[in-house]
């Protein structure tokens, strides 16, 4: 029996200020678009038993009736083509309140899409397409509103002893193993204890890069970068060719499928200490021409700079420079400061050494300068990188 293990396709994503030509709309939303689509060309392609998605198909709870109408579009093709698709809730897609609602409920509607989004641990059975003999029985838990009713929907699993297969579906970051997690703040976190050999496989989600966690148990990554922490990683989705017997997996049975995706590329950094503004800019120039960014995400540090050699740039021939890139970011590590700066193209300037400036030259009664200067500072810190995470 194959199944097709794919998750974290964020549809409705959304970054950075450049737009679709075409449709006036973010190109970063058209990208992620284009990337699920091509997942669901291979896909019907493959003609799988069962198309397993394990978390985020949206971006947000609320996904707009472009993005919504996108999704079901593509998952009525699978149904068109009669291969059934469980679809559990990630962290991204599942309201704080239970009153609020959710999306998922309107996939109930349309025969062959199983969604899973209740906070609760649910089975399904299915049986092989070919032969109608195997039966294969899939785990599924969604998101939960809370880590008890995570844990509670973990300990209600069990194997079922009469059919052919069993399957794990998770959305949750793994204990105890750091690199396996997105360090968001509502996203669950399950123990490898539970990742018992029982299972033919356990499918994850949530973490965005395709890697092995145990004999059985795989992330498949997202189908799209959307971070620059992803830069290098291949995105795809998995064919899972089930073992028919648990612990017997051998390394053919599974295959990743890539997708052309847009390139994203962080480029070797700048070392500006002691270097006057001339330097960097030439630097830029040459980084610009070497790694050849046009229609990229892009990303430039320039490590040890002052504030002097700073403040002398030429920000104008710098977005000159850098215009041909989707986005072109530059992060700024000043000299001997514990102070943060950065840039990118599509920015007013450094916004840390900004509000510096403006405090500097502002008469302010009754508070404490450095205190509002530190907080400041810390909030545009925080702000920057959330920006920069998309």
């Amino acid at each position: 029996m194959r199944i097709v293990h794919i998750s974290d396709t964020h549809l409705g994503y959304t970054a950075y200020s450049a737009l679709d030509k075409e449709l006036g709309i973010k190109q970063r939303k058209i990208d992620v678009y284009k990337a699920f689509k091509q997942a669901i060309d291979k896909i019907i392609e493959i003609d799988p038993d069962v198309v397993l998605h394990c978390g985020d198909l949206f971006d947000n709870v609320r996904p707009s009736n472009r993005t919504l109408t996108f999704a079901l579009e593509q998952l009525l093709r699978l149904q068109s083509a009669n291969i059934p698709v469980v679809l559990i809730a990630g962290n991204h897609s599942m309201p704080r309140m239970r009153d609020v609602g959710s999306i998922f409920k309107l996939f109930n509607l349309f025969p062959g899409l199983y969604p899973i989004y209740e906070g609760k641990y649910e089975k399904l059975n299915f049986k092989d397409r070919a032969n109608k003999q195997e039966e294969l029985v899939v785990h599924a838990i969604p998101h939960c509103l809370t880590k008890e009713e995570f844990e509670n929907n973990l300990n209600m699993i069990r194997i079922d002893q009469d059919s052919e297969y069993n399957v794990l579906m998770l959305h949750a970051a793994t204990k105890g193993i750091k690199e396996f997690s997105m360090d968001e703040f509502n996203e669950q976190v399950v123990e490898t204890s539970y990742f018992k050999p029982e299972f033919n496989y356990i499918a994850l989600g949530h973490y965005h890069k395709y890697v092995q966690l145990a004999e059985n148990a795989y992330y498949s990554g997202s189908t799209e970068r959307f971070s620059f922490n992803e830069v290098g990683q291949e995105k795809g989705f998995s064919e899972v060719d089930l073992p028919p017997t648990p612990g017997t997996r051998k390394t053919n049975n599974i295959t990743f499928h890539p997708l052309k995706i847009r390139p994203m590329i962080e480029i070797s950094p700048i070392d500006a200490f002691g270097k006057d503004a001339e330097f960097v800019m030439k630097k830029i120039e040459e980084r610009v021409e070497e790694n050849r960014i046009n229609e990229k995400i892009v990303r430039l540090r320039v490590n040890n700079i002052s504030s002097s050699t700073y403040n002398t740039l030429d920000f104008k021939q710098i977005k000159q420079l850098t215009s041909p890139a989707l986005h072109f970011n530059i992060r700024y590590d000043r000299d001997n400061e514990d102070d943060f700066a950065q840039i990118s193209t599509d920015s007013i300037g450094n916004l840390s050494m900004e509000f510096e400036n403006y405090l500097t030259k502002t008469v302010i009664e009754k508070l404490d300068k450095k205190m509002i200067l530190e907080m400041g500072k810390k909030y545009l810190k925080k702000a920057i990188n959330e920006d920069e995470a998309g």
